[in-house]
């Protein structure tokens, strides 16, 4: 369930003046000017920790991010996470279930205050029935999706714990488009790596640990340094 907390009824000036990166998907939604203005009257504020859709929710409507980071992640029957992805700002969401018409897969977690808006599920299936472009991009981020998802079924079961750290800390520098020697923002917890790679929080630690003295990161409560890229990578084809 989408839960409101402070409704900000903002425009397209406002989403420019916070430079948000509009992704070719969310340029196509600007350029309806209705399911535009639909959307970003429907933007609520999370806090760090809030849900923004249950699993096995009926889904309404499709979401993007205008500011903060989130978790997307399956409860297993045991009631275990493993997190599917994260997405952060400009990133589209949650369209899945609503083009497919059947309760959504995974559920939605902000790991910072975060801010997200609501494109109303008519309206959008609407413009892509106007918009082929829209539909042919909406159709190629689903099939990277596929194509990663496919990568981590893979890296789950046939890499070692030690390679899927080190890839998930690649992962990370990509996701924050950061360069080597640069600070990664630590915004997400040794428990939720663990839940990502699909291993203990304890043999994260340890991990961490081991790379830390083996000079490949500095790592504190805060940030993350990837100081020898190289050897992650090698640690990681080696795995």
């Amino acid at each position: 369930m989408f839960v409101k907390r402070n409704l900000y009824v903002v425009t397209n000036e406002f989403f420019k003046e916070a430079n948000m990166p509009l992704s070719s998907i969310l340029r196509h939604i600007q350029a309806d000017e209705q399911l535009w203005n639909q959307a970003i009257d429907q933007c609520t504020s999370f806090k760090g920790g809030e849900i923004v859709y249950e699993q096995d929710t009926n889904m309404k409507h499709a979401y993007f991010v205008k500011s903060g980071l989130l978790k997307i992640y399956r409860v297993g029957s045991k009631g275990e996470q493993q997190i599917v992805r994260l997405v952060k700002e400009g990133d589209l969401f949650g369209f899945h279930s609503l083009l497919g018409d059947e309760p959504e897969v995974t559920a939605c977690e902000c790991l910072t205050d975060c801010e997200v808006c609501r494109i109303p599920g008519d309206a959008f299936k609407k413009s892509i029935s106007a918009n082929k472009e829209l539909a042919d991009l909406l159709i190629k981020k689903t099939c990277d999706e596929l194509k990663n998802s496919y990568n981590s079924l893979v890296e789950l079961s046939q890499r070692t714990v030690r390679g899927r750290l080190a890839n998930l800390l690649l992962k990370l520098q990509d996701l924050f488009k950061t360069s080597s020697d640069e600070a990664i923002p630590l915004v997400i917890s040794r428990l939720d790596m663990a839940r990502w790679i699909g291993t203990s929080k304890e043999s994260v630690s340890r991990l961490i640990t081991e790379f830390k003295n083996d000079g490949v990161i500095r790592f504190d409560r805060r940030e993350l340094i990837i100081t020898n890229k190289e050897k992650l990578e090698r640690i990681i084809m080696l795995s």
